[in-house]
């Protein structure tokens, strides 16, 4: 009994973990590869893990026999609903609201098995305390963790290396029906005990844990501690997700280290101690918020830090702030008496969380702030578990000192901490939503002397445009004449009837190059980023004063050129729907480029904008050109005065052999050759693409 015991917990938490990566990348390129989709996936689970525990403190009240009954009966209810494949009739058809349609795909189609699997932890335990009542249940809720946390190392380095998705969703499946037949024979062996025993009066209170009746401040700290974990969970996973990609990666190391939190503090009270984990907490807190703020000497490792360490500041920060939440946590926890109502609250605090981040802030903040604001709250948080936790055994005056030490400790750190991360800025326009938050701001350039405004998407200026009314069809940023798209371009200015495509407008930069007669399709997801380019920015009316055609497909470039049903026939598509600098997959894989070849003319040219601080994309879509026979040519340029123009990356695809001889490549020098296999929409990878700088 014992080992069946461990191996549900295993294998419960193992599914309960896993499906979160599958379903979430199966249902990614369906709503536009926004950050926006793993926040609102995220918000799914967390509140259906709520459901399971409320359910679990629910039915560990009722008699034995019902509890088989009920739960059984769950089990075989979740089972006729497998495999979990998301219809295509959940698939979007346009601009429509993307939170709710996710949730309710999610509700859909994983909603019952998810539910089941949640309520597994605190069901096994209260059972277990049952079978073995002299023991404590608390490991296995480390084990538990440490399934979820097999779970989500496994999915990026062999899961999703190995199967395509819809593989992936089959052998879920068919895990979950060999867990289900674990879980009834656990539940049945359950109902066999003495049906006059009370489950309040068979449980057993365990000595390491406060066995008296919790009070309602310690249940407000069962609440608030995961619920702040949860918010330092997400809000680092949106931000590093922002300027890299919208990876499983980038999903599985922040959730994986949050569980290692949790397995570290309830394996054993003695893995905690307050000043050991505190204080590298409050140093490496204090270096997130300052790491791109602090002038770091020339030489260091600080100075030019690159994608890695990034990660490693951002993501070890996170980690020791849920350290610091999940041990005072675990100092707190009940006898088993109170278990499942600790973890009904536990669960609560982490849906709280969820809400927070992936609905209010999107709603209230109209930049990223729950990320900053985490960060000053994790700050203060850790710095008074320091000084608790370092406290020599001073009374009177010495104690006061100490407080004031570290009270001056705190309020320099805050005080440097929002000098950097609260500046009084006073730009255009500022918005947000589910797709990105999105700025408009104006200075007067330094160089050119002219008024400039810029257009910023998260932390990454995505187009620009000089005010002064001569200079206002200037093509700037990466957009100039020389660039890849600015020769793709100028080549069909004697071509009044041509057709250009562009996915991801940002201000419209590139309808400068727009002559007499031709057409200019844009494909732009973001409704704000169409509004801010019409308000602030002149493009697209010069565009049409010259009596050249504008046309706009509000939605997810992919969902709109599928329902296309006769070709566009482009002369160039330009692709340049970036999100800071992250990636929408969805848009570079097999699948996609069918779909843009049968829109473009025999000798059309897709030109792929592919600039980016943290990944290499040239060899994934040399290795689509090669698939379908396409020619390719890359033109980088390398802007080294401050003009208005950036450096600027380029791959063009075309089958016009003409005009791949009239322009040589111009190639980086840091580009490096890559063997990547084929991206399709089921399988691809862009961990192996990372600049590991």
């Amino acid at each position: 009994m014992n080992f069946i015991f461990c191996l549900v917990s295993l294998l419960g938490a193992f599914l309960l973990f896993q499906v979160q990566p599958v379903i979430s990348k199966f249902i990614l390129p369906w709503f536009g590869g926004s950050p926006g989709v793993w926040t609102t996936c995220m918000l799914f689970f967390q509140m259906t893990l709520f459901g399971g525990y409320a359910y679990s403190h629910f039915l560990a009240q009722r008699r034995p026999r019902a509890q088989a009954l009920v739960h059984i009966g769950l089990l075989l209810a979740a089972a006729a609903l497998l495999p979990i494949v998301p219809d295509v009739s959940l698939k979007p058809m346009g601009a429509e609201e993307p939170v709710g349609r996710i949730l309710w795909l999610l509700f859909r189609t994983v909603g019952l098995p998810y539910f089941i699997l949640s309520a597994t932890s605190p069901l096994i335990q209260v059972w277990f305390s049952h079978q073995f009542p002299l023991r404590s249940p608390w490991r296995l809720y480390s084990l538990s963790n440490a399934g979820s946390l097999g779970a989500l190392l496994t999915y990026p380095v062999l899961v999703e290396t190995r199967w395509d998705v819809l593989t992936q969703t089959r052998i879920w499946s068919w895990a979950f029906v060999v867990f289900a037949v674990l879980m009834a024979a656990l539940a049945w062996a359950n109902q066999k005990r003495d049906n006059k025993v009370t489950p309040e009066g068979d449980l057993h209170p365990h000595t390491e844990t406060h066995t008296e009746k919790p009070t309602w401040m310690r249940r407000l700290q069962w609440l608030l501690l995961p619920g702040f974990a949860s918010v330092a969970l997400l809000a680092t996973t949106n931000h590093v997700c922002q300027d890299v990609a919208v990876i499983p990666f980038l999903w599985v190391a922040p959730l994986s280290l949050y569980l290692v939190s949790f397995i570290i503090c309830f394996d054993h009270p003695r893995w905690y101690v307050r000043g050991a984990w505190a204080l590298p907490a409050v140093v490496l807190v204090f270096l997130a918020a300052g790491l791109n703020k602090i002038p770091w000497p020339a030489g260091s490792l600080l100075h030019e830090h690159g994608f890695v360490t990034d990660l490693s500041v951002y993501i070890g920060a996170m980690f020791l702030l849920c350290m610091i939440c999940h041990g005072e946590l675990a100092l707190r926890k009940p006898g088993t008496k109170y278990l499942t109502e600790y973890y009904l609250l536990m669960s609560a605090g982490g849906a709280l969380g969820g809400l927070l981040v992936s609905l209010l802030a999107p709603l209230v903040f109209k930049t990223f702030l729950e990320w900053p604001l985490a960060l000053v709250a994790g700050f203060s948080l850790v710095t008074f578990v320091a000084c608790v936790g370092l406290m020599p055994r001073w009374r009177g005056g010495k104690a006061v000192t100490w407080h004031a030490v570290w009270l001056s400790i705190g309020m320099t750190g805050l005080w440097f901490m929002q000098s950097w991360e609260f500046k009084p800025e006073t730009p255009l326009e500022r918005a947000r939503d589910f797709y990105g938050a999105v700025t408009v701001a104006e200075e007067r350039h330094k160089t050119i002397g002219q008024v400039i405004r810029y257009f910023i998407c998260g932390g990454t200026l995505h187009g620009m445009q000089n005010t002064t009314p001569e200079h206002r069809r200037d093509a700037l940023a990466y957009y100039g004449p020389e660039t890849g798209i600015g020769i793709a371009l100028t080549a069909l200015k004697t071509k009044p009837d041509a057709r250009v495509g562009i996915i991801g407008m940002g201000v419209g930069a590139v309808a400068c190059y727009a002559e007499k007669g031709q057409t200019y399709r844009f494909y732009e997801i973001n409704p704000n980023v169409v509004r801010m380019a019409r308000r602030w920015f002149t493009f697209l009316q010069d565009l049409e004063e010259r009596g050249a055609k504008f046309e706009l497909a509000l939605g997810d470039a992919r969902l709109s050129l599928e329902q296309e049903k006769e070709s566009q026939a482009f002369d160039v598509l330009q692709l340049d729907a970036f999100s800071g600098d992250s990636v929408p997959v969805h848009l570079l894989t097999r699948e996609a480029f069918a779909l843009y070849l049968r829109h473009l003319k025999p000798d059309g040219i897709i030109v792929i904008h592919i600039t980016n601080h943290f990944l290499n994309l040239a060899p994934v879509m040399e290795r689509a050109a090669k698939e379908f026979g396409l020619h390719t040519v890359r033109i980088a340029t390398t802007v080294k005065e401050d003009n208005g123009h950036y450096s600027a990356d380029y791959i063009l695809l075309t089958r016009d052999e003409k005009f791949i001889a009239a322009h040589p490549p111009v190639v980086p020098s840091f580009a490096r050759k890559l063997d990547v296999p084929l991206w399709t929409d089921h399988r691809h990878n862009l961990f192996q693409i990372l600049q590991k700088h």
